[in-house]
């Protein structure tokens, strides 16, 4: 029997962050991070150095720091700062600071945080809050809203009844993951920061299905209990992939190929994976309605515009509404040569990636695949 072809996935950039924003908080420490994560990562550490190697005596003096493209960071530190006394400016790149961050001021702002908006980015000035509550902030937009305000609940003693966001968290997995990093007191041999990244593994998975006989071994992945994207597993197993977790990773086989009937995905809690989704329905080709689309456009690009306009040269795709869009099955050949760009958007590269199983593909700007999978490249 043939051995399995290694995969290296990333560590998954969620539960990292998480990690090292908790434990810095908890701890005043920084976990280490290695050259091969993503840029994400290395961008929220390199803000808790700054933050951690700060003279005393430079607190009245402005602290600049640069968030670059990660949103988790941006929301994050924004609730860090809010109660980290000094004054900080928070920034990063234009289409950042577009991203979705109001209501969170605006609830630190209503409850004592000193936070003001300019050309350039926030201006914080951290002091004590005093918040008796955390169900009211709106998590429509994004969870990561709710996880700022639970870490900062958590490690920072304030004064909270969360009755409302207990529910929540049955429904979200990105607030589970968040309550389930809350309760780790040893960052430092926790085997959550060694799990890699679900959302980055998904990829393989839709490239397996595209691939005769493909059998993986994806290093390092496991059915855990944080990430949501895992859930999709159920699909790939019904679509023909079969699935066995060892101590060592999850291997992936491609044994037999079926005709895929209509779909119907939900991606409201799983977000990342749409595009990927979306891609392999036309690849493949079958069928696939997807829902829960409402935030797309609110990433690091217009990702609901840009996948419907991208995939349309391929087949017929109907917008319902902004929640929800139906891939009908291509009908028409596939050419053999693909010109993308990847609007500076990492998801992007994953997904028109899976066009090199049909012809060579040419991706503008593919090095911002390094914000989740820095090795990406080197392995397709």
């Amino acid at each position: 029997m043939s051995s399995p072809t290694p995969i290296l996935l990333p560590r998954s950039k969620s539960i990292v962050i998480r990690c090292l924003v908790v434990n810095y908080l908890k701890t005043g420490t920084l976990l280490p991070v290695f050259e091969n994560d993503p840029n994400d990562i290395k961008v929220v550490y390199n803000a808790l150095k700054i933050i951690a190697e700060r003279p005393i005596t430079s607190v009245g003096e402005e602290c600049v720091i640069d968030v670059q493209d990660c949103g988790a960071a941006y929301r994050f530190l924004m609730a860090v700062f809010a109660t980290t006394p000094g004054k900080w400016l928070l920034t990063g790149t234009p289409r950042l600071l577009e991203r979705p961050i109001i209501p969170l001021v605006n609830f630190l702002n209503a409850n004592g945080a000193n936070i003001q908006k300019s050309e350039i980015g926030w201006y914080i000035e951290g002091c004590n809050l005093h918040i008796e509550n955390i169900d009211s902030i709106e998590t429509g937009e994004t969870s990561q809203f709710a996880s700022a305000l639970m870490m900062m609940n958590a490690v920072c003693g304030m004064r909270c009844e969360v009755t409302k966001m207990q529910k929540a968290e049955d429904n979200n997995p990105y607030l589970l993951m968040t309550k389930i990093i809350l309760q780790v007191n040893d960052f430092y041999n926790s085997p959550l920061l060694k799990l890699a990244d679900w959302s980055a593994a998904v990829f393989w998975l839709a490239n397996a299905l595209l691939t005769p006989n493909a059998y993986y071994l994806l290093k390092d992945l496991h059915f855990d209990k944080l990430q949501g994207d895992a859930a999709i597993v159920t699909q790939f197993e019904q679509w023909g992939l079969s699935f066995a977790e060892t101590e060592v990773g999850i291997e992936v086989k491609h044994s037999n190929r079926v005709e895929i009937p209509k779909q119907k995905i939900d991606v409201t809690n799983t977000p990342d994976i749409a595009m990927i989704l979306a891609t392999l329905a036309v690849c493949y080709p079958f069928e696939l309605t997807l829902s829960g689309l409402k935030n797309l456009n609110l990433k690091e690009s217009n990702r609901l515009g840009i996948m419907v306009s991208e995939l349309s040269e391929f087949t017929t795709i109907v917008q319902h509404s902004e929640t929800q869009i139906t891939i009908q099955k291509r009908t028409r050949k596939l050419p053999e040569s693909f010109h993308f760009d990847s609007y500076n958007d990492h998801r992007f590269v994953m997904a028109w990636s899976l066009f090199k199983n049909f012809g060579t593909v040419e991706i503008k700007n593919p090095d911002c695949i390094k914000k989740s999978y820095g090795f990406f490249l080197a392995l397709i």
